[in-house]
């Protein structure tokens, strides 16, 4: 029974998988015209299903018009950037989507414009998954752009194995520092190395949302990894950070270590596959930083920024709790905080 058969016996409900089906610019014209006012089919998963241009097409067309999909994954499908300018042109105006998956893609810088002016104007995306393209600097600066620029919506950005150097990391940083809304960034396996971990850290010092921060392989060795530490000392949002398969080692680990120690809110670190001695100083360090923490849990932002800043040696004379008397400041803490256990991944390199 082919594709086609078992969505008119099973019905248009729900998630819609066909998943590496033979679905075609053919099928993909069957598939636009079953659900272009249907309300009842919420994902469409069409990951490796030969689309080409011809099928992005009308993929694109049908959510010019469909008013129920939330999540898309047009990944591994060859779309390029003439597919990729269709789809940009449909979540303009698209007020559903909320998930779009276009990995591997062979989208390049050009098709990354599309995607950013789209994002523009778009109110519902939430995340984008944009990796494995290989658009480089100039494609990075187009979707840093949005960052800083009007979007206020997405929260979730993967954009891991493109050809990311220092410029597209420097190009992010900014929007990064001028972005109220973005939780989550993926990096990974680019080419960022120190000089581009020195602007993201600039940026991690003073950004109030993000929680998570991937940087896997990318070529950072100590210096970067020891001057994101230092940001991270003036973080109180940042909760996970990858730092996995890079070229850090014993100096760059002792000041992640030692930044834990004054950090509340970091709770998961990858520092896998680095240049860590096993059984080293660094290890030890790092083993002590995994004992039970304490993290402010149930108060607003605002208010868990000022607690954890009055905790702080550096900063705590600069909090608002400092106005606080120090027996009433851990009364409050004592009923807000919670213990939290910490994630440290850091065994070294194969």
């Amino acid at each position: 029974m082919g594709w086609v058969d078992r969505l008119k016996r099973f019905g248009l409900v729900g998630t819609v998988d066909l998943n590496s089906e033979r679905v075609g610019p053919l099928g993909a014209a069957q598939l636009a015209e079953l659900l272009a006012y249907n309300t009842s089919v919420e994902g469409l998963d069409l990951r490796e299903t030969g689309l080409s241009v011809d099928g992005a097409n009308r993929i694109a067309e049908m959510l010019h018009v469909n008013s129920a999909l939330t999540s898309l994954d047009l990944a591994s499908n060859a779309i390029e950037d003439e597919g990729a300018m269709a789809i940009a042109g449909a979540i303009m105006q698209n007020t559903t989507l909320v998930k779009l998956e276009l990995q591997r893609n062979g989208i390049s810088a050009d098709g990354a414009r599309h995607i950013a002016r789209a994002l523009e104007h778009n109110t519902t995306l939430q995340y984008l998954g944009f990796a494995f393209n290989g658009f480089g600097d100039q494609g990075a600066t187009h979707i840093a752009e949005v960052l800083a620029g009007r979007n206020t919506t997405l929260k979730q950005l993967d954009l891991g194995f493109n050809g990311v150097c220092v410029d597209g990391a420097r190009a992010l940083a900014h929007g990064l520092r001028n972005n109220h809304w973005l939780e989550t960034l993926e990096l990974g396996y680019n080419g960022i190395t120190d000089a581009g971990v020195f602007e993201l850290a600039e940026a991690v010092r003073v950004n109030t949302v993000l929680t998570s921060l991937g940087v896997p392989a990318n070529g950072i060795s100590d210096e970067g990894a020891t001057r994101l530490s230092q940001a991270l000392l003036e973080n109180y949002t940042l909760v996970q950070m990858g730092l996995s398969s890079n070229n850090i080692g014993e100096q760059g680990a002792n000041a992640m270590a030692s930044m834990l120690m004054l950090n509340c809110a970091i709770e998961t670190l990858y520092l896998e596959e680095n240049e860590l001695e096993e059984g080293g100083e660094a290890a030890r360090a790092l083993r002590d930083a995994l004992d039970t923490t304490y993290s402010v849990r149930h108060l607003d932002p605002e208010l868990q920024q000022a607690f954890l800043q009055g905790l702080h040696p550096r900063l705590g004379e600069h909090s608002l709790v400092s106005s606080l008397d120090d027996h009433l400041a851990q009364e409050v803490l004592r009923f807000c905080h919670e213990r939290v256990r910490r994630d440290i991944q850091y065994y070294p390199k194969n």
